[in-house]
C-alpha cells in the first residue's frame, strides 16, 4: 500500500510539471539563469572596484559591492580568439586546436553552452564572436553587434528569449579594443584623469590614448547597467549569476600578449545572490578555464571529461579556499611568433621565454598606437627608463620572477636573485608538469607561425588573418 501510494503521488507530481524523468535535469524554476560579461582588452584594474580612482566605472563597481571581488583571476592567454575558446572549452589553448589568433575553434571542442542547451537551457551569445564557424551550433541564438549598439542588443534577447527556460547569455563586447575614437561616453575622461602605469612614458600623447581607452570601459559598463536594469525589471536579479571579465590585458606596450600580471591577470566579479556574500573579496587563485566548470556545477550540469578547469562554486561561500596553487597561460602567435609560457600564483609570477632573440614587440594594434609612437620616439633618443625598454631590446631574459604582491606591474625580474632560488626552482617544477599533463612542448623555432607584421612600423607584411593557415 505505502509503495502505490507513493507511485500515485509520483505520478501526479510528474502530470503537474513539478518532478522530471531526467535525473540530470531539474525544473528551470530552481535553475540559475547566467550573464557572462565579458570585455575585449581590459586590464584588471581599470575599474572603480579595483581602485582606479577616475575611471567611471559604476555598475562594475556596484557588482563588486553587491557580490565577490576576485583578486587573483588570470587568464590562460593575453589574445582575444585564444583566450575566448579556452574560457568557453575549459581548455588551455594549445589544447583547443585554437591557440594563435584568428584561429577558429574545431568542430570537435566542446563550448560550456552545448551542455547547457541539452539540459533546458537557452543559450545566447550576443556581440563579439571571434570562435569561427565550427561551433556556431552550440548556441541556440548568436548576434553580432556595434560596440555603440551593444547594450541595446544585450536587453533585445533577454526580453526575446523563451521564458519557460533558464538561460545563458554570453555578453561579449567589443570595448576597449582598438581602434579609438572619441565620443564613447559623455563627458569623456580627461589627461588629468589618466593614471600612467611606470611601464609608459608620461607624456600628453600617452595620457590622450588611455583617456579614449578609458572612455571605452566607460561605455562598456553603461551597457553593463542596461542589462542590470532590465534583470531587475523582470524581476530575475536574484536568480542570475552574473560575472564580469576581461579576454586579455590593455591594448599597449608590456600588456596585451604577454603572460605576466598585466597581460593576463583579470578582472573577476561575481554576484549571484544568497551564494556570493556582498561585499567579499577572494584572494585564492583561479583561472579563466574554471568559470565553464563553475556554470555547469551551479546549474547541476555534469561537467565534461575533457575539461581542464576546477569549479570555483565553493569559493562563493568559502573565499579562503583553495582550488588550485597555480594557474598558467601561454603566449603564441598573435600578430608575431612567440612561445612563451607563464606560471602565476597568489605571491609570485613566473615566465619562460623560448625566444630570447625576439623583443618583446606588442601586438600589430598596439605598435600602431599612439602611445607606442612616443616610446619609439623617446627610445631612439635613449630617454626611455629601464622599465621602459622592454619592448625594443634584445637580446631579452630566457627566465622572469616576479615577486607580484608588491610589483603587480612586473618590473623588476628577480631570477637572477640566490634569495629565491627555492621559489624559482618550484615554479619550474609546476610548469614542466603542466606541460607535461597538457602535452604542451616547444617545436623549435623554425616550426613557429612566422610575423605577420613589421616590427617597427606594425605594417602587413604576410598576407592572410593568420599565416599559420597559408605557411605549410
Amino acid at each position: 500500500m505505502i509503495i502505490m501510494r507513493n507511485l500515485s503521488v509520483f505520478w501526479l507530481l510528474l502530470m503537474l510539471g513539478c518532478v522530471s524523468l531526467d535525473a540530470n535535469v531539474t525544473e528551470a524554476t530552481d535553475r540559475p539563469n547566467f550573464v557572462i560579461f565579458i570585455a575585449d582588452d581590459m586590464a584588471w584594474d581599470d575599474s572603480g572596484a579595483y581602485g582606479h580612482p577616475s575611471i567611471r566605472t559604476k555598475n562594475i563597481d556596484r557588482l563588486a559591492e553587491q557580490g565577490m571581488r576576485f583578486d587573483r583571476a588570470f587568464l590562460t592567454c593575453s589574445s582575444c580568439s585564444p583566450s575566448r575558446s579556452s574560457i568557453m572549452t575549459s581548455r588551455y589553448p594549445h589544447a583547443t586546436g585554437a591557440g594563435e589568433l584568428h584561429l577558429p575553434l574545431p568542430a570537435t571542442q566542446i563550448m560550456m553552452t552545448k551542455p547547457l542547451s541539452q539540459s533546458g537551457y537557452w543559450t545566447a551569445a550576443v556581440g563579439k564572436w571571434h570562435l569561427g564557424d565550427f561551433v556556431t551550433d552550440q548556441v541556440d541564438y548568436q548576434q553580432a553587434s556595434s560596440p555603440e549598439k551593444m547594450g541595446d542588443a544585450w536587453v533585445h534577447a533577454l526580453r526575446n528569449r523563451p521564458t519557460e527556460k533558464p538561460f545563458f547569455l554570453w555578453a561579449a563586447h567589443l570595448d576597449p579594443h582598438r581602434g579609438y575614437k572619441p565620443g564613447a561616453i559623455d563627458p569623456p575622461h580627461s589627461r588629468e584623469d589618466v593614471v600612467v602605469p611606470p611601464f609608459f612614458p608620461d607624456t600628453d600623447e600617452v595620457r590622450d590614448d588611455m583617456a579614449l581607452y578609458y572612455d571605452e570601459i566607460g561605455r562598456f559598463d553603461e551597457h553593463i547597467g542596461r542589462v542590470l536594469q532590465e534583470l531587475d525589471a523582470q524581476g530575475i536579479a536574484d536568480d542570475t549569476f552574473v560575472l564580469v571579465l576581461s579576454d586579455n590585458g590593455r591594448p599597449f606596450p608590456h600588456c596585451k600578449t604577454r603572460v605576466h600580471v598585466p597581460g593576463v591577470r583579470t578582472p573577476l566579479i561575481v554576484r549571484f545572490p544568497g551564494r556570493a556574500k556582498a561585499g567579499t573579496t577572494c584572494d585564492s587563485v583561479v583561472s579563466s578555464i574554471d568559470i565553464g566548470p563553475t556554470v555547469l556545477e551551479l546549474a547541476g550540469v555534469p561537467v565534461p571529461d575533457n575539461f581542464q578547469g576546477s569549479s570555483f562554486a565553493g569559493l562563493l561561500a568559502n573565499s579562503t579556499a583553495e582550488i588550485r596553487r597555480y594557474a598558467f597561460a601561454e603566449h603564441n602567435w598573435h600578430d608575431y611568433r612567440a612561445f612563451e609560457r607563464g606560471v602565476l600564483g597568489k605571491e609570485f609570477c613566473y615566465v619562460r621565454n623560448w625566444l630570447p632573440n625576439t623583443p618583446g614587440t606588442p601586438p600589430a594594434d598596439a605598435v600602431n598606437s599612439p602611445t607606442y609612437a612616443a616610446m619609439q620616439q623617446l627610445h631612439a633618443e635613449g630617454k626611455l627608463t629601464e622599465s621602459q625598454k622592454g619592448c625594443f631590446e634584445t637580446p631579452r631574459p630566457t627566465e622572469f620572477l616576479y615577486k607580484i604582491a608588491s610589483d603587480p606591474n612586473c618590473i623588476a625580474n628577480l631570477a637572477e636573485e640566490p634569495q629565491y632560488r627555492s621559489t624559482l626552482e618550484a615554479m619550474q617544477n609546476a610548469l614542466g608538469e603542466w606541460q607535461r599533463q597538457t602535452e604542451d612542448s616547444f617545436p623549435g623555432e623554425d616550426q613557429l607561425t612566422p610575423d605577420a607584421f613589421d616590427r617597427v612600423s606594425g605594417k602587413r607584411i604576410l598576407p592572410g588573418a593568420n599565416p599559420s593557415l597559408i605557411k605549410k
